[in-house]
This record gives C-alpha cells, sequence and structure tokens, in this order.
C-alpha cells in the first residue's frame, strides 16, 4: 500500500511514468522529501522529473483532503492562468492515495529562499501577489464547486475559537500546545478580537488556506524568476482577506522562526530583533501589497480599509504559527509568546503596525 524507495520504481513503471530504460541509464535517482506526507522527488535524466506524494496514514481525513487537492488542480485546469500557478498534475491514484506531478527543477521554497539570501525581492513580492489575485478574482457559483470538489470546507479556520474548544484530539496536542489556549484565554483583550474579527469573516470565493513561504515554490525559467504556489490540500471556500493576511504575517513573523528551536533566546529580545529587521523588507511588502490590488482591481479608495482588515487577519494568522511552534513542546516558548504579543499589537491599533511594524506610509 505505502510507498517506499524500494517499491517506487515498480509502481511509477506500472503507471507508465518511469521505463527500464530509465532506471538502467545511470541518471536515475529516488530522493525521499517527505514532510507531513511521503513525498519523493524522483529523476529520471533526459526524461526530466516527477514528484510523488502519498499521505501519511489511512485514514477519512488525510484521503479527503489528498482528493480535494486533486478535485482543485484538475478545476484550475478551466483557467489557465491560476494554474500556470500551480505545479502540473499528471497523475491521481485513489487506490494508493497518491498524486504525480511534474517535478519543478532546481527549485526552492520561500522559507529557505529568505533564510538563504537574507534579502527581499521585489520581483518575488510581485510575483506571489500575481499567484494570490489570478484566483483570488475568479466567481464561483457554490452549487457548482459542491459538484466538483464535494469535499469542499466552507468554514471558519479554528483559530478564531481555539481559546473557547479545542478541536483537536487531547492526545494529539503537547502541553504546550494546550497551555497556549491557556495562555489566549488569560488576555480578554485579545479574544474580544478574535470574537469580533469571527464575526466578519466572508465566504466568497476559493482560498489556499494554509499559505506560507513552505507553500511558494521559486525557480528560474530561461533566465527569469517563476512561482508556483503549492499544497492545495486545505483549500477552502472562504475570505480571501485570510490568503492576503498569511503573507503578511509571513514577513512579519520571519526573524522569531528563524530559530524557533533556540530556547535561549527571551520574548524581549526576539520582539527587538523583529523590529529591527523589519525595515528590510518594507519594500518588499509594499510591492506584494500593490501588485496584490492592481491584479484584484481594488479601487484606490478602497484600499486603506481593506488593508487594515488583512493586517487584523494577519494578526490572527499569526497566533495560528505560534500553535504550529509549539508542537511536541513541553511548554508555551519564548517565540510563541512573542507571537501573541505581536498579535495583540497589531489588533489594538492596526493603523500604527501598518506604519510602524509593515511600513505603509500613513496615507495607506
Amino acid at each position: 500500500m505505502f510507498l517506499t524507495a524500494a517499491n517506487l520504481v515498480h509502481y511509477l513503471t506500472a503507471r507508465g511514468f518511469v521505463s527500464p530504460c530509465d532506471v538502467v541509464d545511470g541518471q536515475f535517482s529516488v530522493i525521499e522529501a517527505g514532510q507531513h506526507n511521503r513525498n519523493f522527488k524522483v529523476l529520471s535524466g533526459a526524461r526530466g522529473g516527477i514528484f510523488v506524494k502519498q499521505i501519511q496514514a489511512i485514514d477519512r481525513l488525510a484521503q479527503s483532503s489528498l482528493l480535494k487537492e486533486a478535485q482543485v488542480y484538475r478545476l484550475a485546469q478551466k483557467f489557465p492562468e491560476w494554474a500556470a500557478s500551480m505545479p502540473v498534475l499528471l497523475d491521481y491514484d485513489q487506490t494508493r492515495h497518491s498524486l504525480i506531478f511534474e517535478l519543478i527543477s532546481d527549485s526552492q521554497n520561500l522559507r529557505e529562499y529568505y533564510y538563504q539570501q537574507n534579502t527581499f525581492p521585489n520581483s518575488l513580492a510581485g510575483l506571489l501577489a500575481e499567484a494570490l489575485s489570478c484566483y483570488h478574482r475568479l466567481s464561483f457559483d457554490v452549487n457548482a464547486l459542491d459538484a466538483t470538489i464535494p469535499d469542499l470546507q466552507k468554514k471558519i479556520p479554528w483559530i478564531f475559537t481555539y481559546y473557547k474548544k479545542s478541536y483537536f484530539p487531547p492526545k494529539s496536542l503537547s502541553v504546550g500546545a494546550v497551555q497556549f489556549a491557556e495562555l489566549l484565554r488569560s488576555k480578554p483583550a485579545l479574544t474580544e478580537h478574535l470574537d469580533r474579527l469571527f464575526e466578519t469573516w466572508r465566504f466568497e470565493t476559493l482560498i489556499h488556506a494554509d499559505l506560507k513561504w513552505d507553500n511558494c515554490l521559486i525557480y528560474h525559467d530561461a533566465g527569469q524568476p517563476k512561482l508556483k504556489v503549492i499544497d492545495w490540500e486545505l483549500v477552502e471556500f472562504g475570505d480571501r482577506r485570510w490568503d492576503v493576511a498569511s503573507v503578511f504575517q509571513a514577513y512579519l513573523s520571519h526573524s522569531i522562526m528563524r530559530h524557533y528551536r533556540d530556547q535561549s533566546q527571551k520574548r524581549e529580545q526576539l520582539l527587538q530583533h523583529t523590529v529591527d529587521s523589519m525595515p528590510m523588507m518594507f519594500a518588499s511588502i509594499d510591492t506584494f501589497w500593490r501588485a496584490y490590488c492592481d491584479g484584484m482591481q481594488l479601487a484606490v479608495q478602497d484600499r486603506p480599509l481593506h488593508l487594515l482588515q488583512c493586517l487584523e487577519f494577519s494578526a490572527v494568522r499569526m497566533l495560528c504559527t505560534a500553535f504550529e511552534s509549539l508542537h511536541g513542546a513541553a511548554e508555551v516558548s519564548q517565540h510563541a509568546q512573542a507571537l501573541v504579543e505581536l498579535s495583540q499589537q497589531i489588533l489594538d491599533a492596526p493603523a500604527q503596525a501598518a506604519v510602524n511594524l509593515f511600513g505603509f506610509a500613513e496615507e495607506n
């Protein structure tokens, strides 16, 4: 049932993606690239390469998510601009619960790139904005979507109400993750903001719902940088602002999450380092926002309010990042505490945060 480096060749040969000649020509190799799934990069010389993704365990949620991802890729083929911002899906095997993609050679995700280069080119920000706007501006009939993607979710992200109720099996959470809910409950002003923003959620179009730099691959084609958005398994019918907010929070949490396993740093140090490092990202953030608004054809007079709404959502999305960082943690880390404090700062004064934390001019 489950694919391994040992049985992958037979599987791919049976499905017509590998031939015996590929294996014996000396240029064939299999590289395990698993994280949350069983992932493999398969290189086969002149034939290029493919990327294989299979679920880790047989459970209903994992099976549903993979099927939903396959359905989204098929839907995107009806919209060439959207499809161009995604990898090419070659095959979906419902029996093996696996997806096969065309491999994007010599690519790396944005998180890896930014950590290695410590520069934030405006060109990459523009590409990401273009990718988001090309699917955010699409209009879908909800009933038709339900028929195309039967398991498509229409729900508000769990983080808005996590302080009230846990949506995870008790034994699946670390002590730190459990304590995180207690930390949120200890901040009534923060939970009031969560309740307020919960009521503003819109169900308007398809959103990626798990947008982060890890899910954005960059590569070069004919010397020009290109970007693909990957991992669509959590796609939902929801609020466009959530995807935009996810990008904003990726910038703000960048320095804190860079060494989130280093427990020697204190919350105050992490916050100060964030404030000190943000100016090098200001131009990139501004480019992303302007390009996104242009792509969405958002009226100039509507942009300031929309920006503040997206920044408020970014504060909520950053709480997700804090929670995710506590996987396996014995307590709430200094890094998670710093992210919560930044979230509170944004929600208490979004206009001030727009200027001081994100570098927008006051007129924006």
